[in-house]
């Protein structure tokens, strides 16, 4: 069978090129900047799928394009050559036309071939504008825009998300090997408070320079559930502590129900809290703008509802109560892994109407695959707020719209 063949200047159009080209025509072209573009395209690399050498030639071939042809509704075309591309890049002419295809294939790129197969553009006479030019259409990435604003953002949020739980794995580590300090004073045996030790240290190895989320979440996992581990253990050892400046009416003495180790700030939290509940006039409750992760925010049961809808299977009433909302929580907890004990916590240093808000706000970030360890950002949202600088608020405005 003769093999067919194709003039030089005729471009073989593969089907993932025609389909990626009908694709990227269907949508509208944007009022985005050339600079806009290049700065989301940079921004969201890898969430695309694209590789650092690809994201280089696309700004370099956009910047090959006339800036007005972004934003008059024309067609920036780049006429950068074969040749022009190779040198910028370092690389043989196979390799840019492997480029060039591979980028086409996925949608970012067209080609608009010249009849003689050459790259160039025919201004206008008047030096306004082009008349016609022919080249690499480069506008799909204004077309894909929002795609790519979006995956830039959620770029951000992986870096920021990143950040966190690199610190977390940090600040897990440290309680630990605080842990294992006071039960050495409590009476554990040396050996096994440095097993403990060596077990978060191996975890804590692990979390390398790279701060990516995907790696770093089952590593705050593991580390949670090794606190968890000691903090039982600890509270098993029935410890007494004698208090000389206590009162012999009020022996000081340990609690050994895991559920209610908390600190002393958190004890003044929750009593704060239950005041606020019962009403009581005793002593004059600080504002909830001041003690609360709230700071002020009206988070009432229709918004929490609102951001996460599956609290809705937990509750009876269309308008529930905020005791309601309370128990779906719980409810929803529980389906998203997160433990009593972490529950515990949270509520006494949070509010439990306030741990409610927060695992609504969980809830609702998991559903969007923005959080992969429900239970270790709950964790960090209790230590942001003994910290004081938990602004619950913040995310709450942010959903809000």
């Amino acid at each position: 069978m003769k093999r067919e063949t194709h003039p030089a200047a005729q471009r073989r159009i593969t089907g993932r090129m025609l389909s990626a080209q009908l694709q990227a025509e269907s949508l509208p072209l944007t009022d985005a900047s050339r600079s806009e573009i290049i700065a989301a395209l940079h921004q969201a690399r890898r969430e695309i799928g694209l590789t650092r050498q690809q994201t280089d030639l696309l700004a370099f071939l956009a910047s090959w394009t006339r800036e007005d042809e972004w934003h008059s509704g024309g067609d920036p075309i780049s006429i950068a050559s074969n040749h022009e591309i190779g040198q910028q890049f370092d690389v043989g002419r196979t390799r840019v036309k492997s480029l060039l295809r591979g980028l086409a294939e996925a949608g970012w790129l067209i080609h608009r071939d010249s009849p003689n197969g050459h790259r160039y553009r025919r201004a206008h006479p008047s030096g306004r504008g082009t008349v016609y030019a022919y080249g690499l259409d480069m506008s799909p990435l204004s077309r894909r825009y929002p795609e790519l604003k979006a995956a830039a953002a959620a770029a951000a949020e992986r870096r920021r998300e990143g950040h966190r739980l690199h610190y977390q794995v940090t600040a897990l580590a440290r309680r630990i090997y605080d842990l294992t300090r006071t039960g050495v004073e409590m009476g554990m045996a040396e050996a096994e408070a440095t097993e403990i030790g060596q077990q978060a240290h191996a975890i804590t190895l692990q979390r390398g320079e790279d701060r990516d989320p995907a790696q770093l979440s089952p590593l705050c996992d593991q580390l949670t559930a090794l606190l968890e581990a000691a903090e039982i253990r600890i509270s098993a050892l029935q410890a007494v502590e004698s208090d000389p400046m206590g009162s012999p009416e009020c022996p000081h003495y340990i609690d050994t129900n895991p559920d209610n180790i908390i600190t002393v700030e958190k004890a003044a939290r929750s009593a704060r809290y239950a005041m606020r509940k019962t009403g009581s006039r005793d002593e004059q409750a600080l504002p909830r703008a001041a003690s609360s992760p709230l700071r002020g925010f009206r988070a009432g049961t229709d918004f929490v509802l609102g951001i996460a809808p599956s609290f809705r299977q937990y509750v009876s009433s269309y308008r529930p109560r905020e005791d309601e909302i309370v128990a779906a929580a719980l409810y929803a907890s529980h389906d998203l892994g997160i433990s009593r004990h972490a529950w515990a916590q949270a509520s006494n240093v949070l509010g439990q109407y306030e741990t409610a808000v927060a695992i609504a706000v969980i809830s609702a970030r998991q559903a969007e695959g923005k959080i992969r360890s429900p239970g270790g950002y709950l964790r960090a949202m209790i230590d942001r707020q003994l910290r004081g600088d938990l602004h619950l608020d913040r995310t709450l405005y942010g959903m809000r719209g």
